[in-house]
């Protein structure tokens, strides 16, 4: 089951054009396209007339054309042409889904459409913004999208996961707060006087030891940013800043789910420093992408070793477990809300 009445991520804005883009969402099967105009659309990836998926038709001007008996359908959903005859039945009609361009990428509304409201979309601003640069990415895992919520809501695992790129053992060693806003649940670590791991010597630029934090902001059902940072040991941050020698980073993961057992993940790492190093910014896709590439590894073991199987409960749980803990509990809730309403 999935959370449905919310914004998610179907694509990145650029992947969207004049070609038909088929993407499991949520259990849904979706195509996305491009208008004549350039507006984005998204509908269900199915003819109503004998269920081929309409991502193996044709695109001609602003209409889809279904491959098997050639009905043609808007960007409404309505039929508006069918071979061989002039009555087009009501029922012809193909299920079109709110969407919104914004921040680099399309959003989608599986759910109630008229719960739909572009005001609610997240606010990343920060993805789009010049003051910003952003090195950016996508993970196709094989595992279910609260296993990767867990995976970055506990982030002690980069000791183990990723010594050769953002972790050492002062992470894991690092004592963990978790605190719970509207709606969000937020991780924050502090970790003092540490030796800076690889990526942070090479993106950060820092060789003598240093104080780094993280803090992860979870909002259902995947949205993930991690605020990061790091400064010369012992120096304050509002010193270090003031100087333009404190490095900090945004890391933005959105975690769209696919099937019960594979997910979307989008993400972005913004800096606001050194903006004009082209370089720089091709390192840090690279490196986060070998990062992630190493997290993908885990959570699609994770999966293969749970199978189909839900997880209801975890037999061990640790200190470091709490922000993941208190993150599925948000989920829960808000599903049983689902479950209610539609009992009623």
């Amino acid at each position: 089951m999935f959370l449905k009445d919310c914004w998610q991520v179907a694509a990145f804005a650029k992947e969207v054009g004049r070609k038909i883009l088929p993407r499991t969402l949520a259990g849904e099967a979706v195509i996305l396209y491009r208008t004549t105009a350039g507006t984005p659309v998204a509908m269900l990836d199915t003819c109503p007339h004998r269920f081929l998926p309409l991502s193996l038709g044709t695109l001609s001007a602003d209409v889809i054309q279904c491959g098997y008996h050639g009905l043609c359908f808007n960007r409404h959903g309505d039929c508006v042409k069918i071979p061989g005859q002039d009555r087009i039945p009501p029922t012809a009609k193909v299920t079109v889904f709110p969407i919104v361009e914004r921040y680099g990428f399309i959003w989608i509304w599986l759910g109630d459409a008229s719960m739909a409201h572009e005001s609610t979309v997240p606010n990343f601003h920060w993805m789009t913004n010049p003051e910003w640069v952003v090195s950016e990415g996508y993970h196709h895992i094989n595992a279910h999208y609260q296993l990767i919520n867990d995976n970055l809501l506990d982030l002690s695992h980069e000791t183990f996961v990723h010594p050769h790129t953002i972790g050492n053992h002062a992470v894991a060693e690092s004592p963990l707060t978790v605190s719970e806003g509207e709606g969000t649940v937020i991780a924050h670590r502090d970790i003092m006087n540490c030796e800076p791991p690889p990526f942070y010597v090479k993106v950060a630029g820092f060789s003598t030891r240093i104080d780094r934090w993280h803090t992860t902001i979870f909002t259902p059902p995947g949205f993930l940013v991690i605020e990061n940072g790091s400064v010369p040991a012992g120096m304050p941050k509002g010193e270090a800043r003031e100087k333009g020698i404190a490095r900090e980073r945004r890391v933005l993961n959105l975690i769209t789910p696919e099937t019960e057992t594979s997910s979307h993940y989008f993400w972005g790492i913004a800096r606001c420093y050194d903006l004009e190093d082209v370089e720089l910014t091709d390192y840090i896709r690279r490196e986060v992408a070998r990062t992630f590439d190493e997290d993908k590894l885990v959570l699609e073991a994770q999966q293969s070793r749970l199978g189909a199987n839900k997880i209801t409960h975890f037999p061990v749980t640790l200190r470091a477990d709490a922000g993941a803990v208190r993150g599925r509990r948000l989920i829960e809730a808000m599903l049983r809300g689902v479950s209610a309403d539609a009992a009623e």
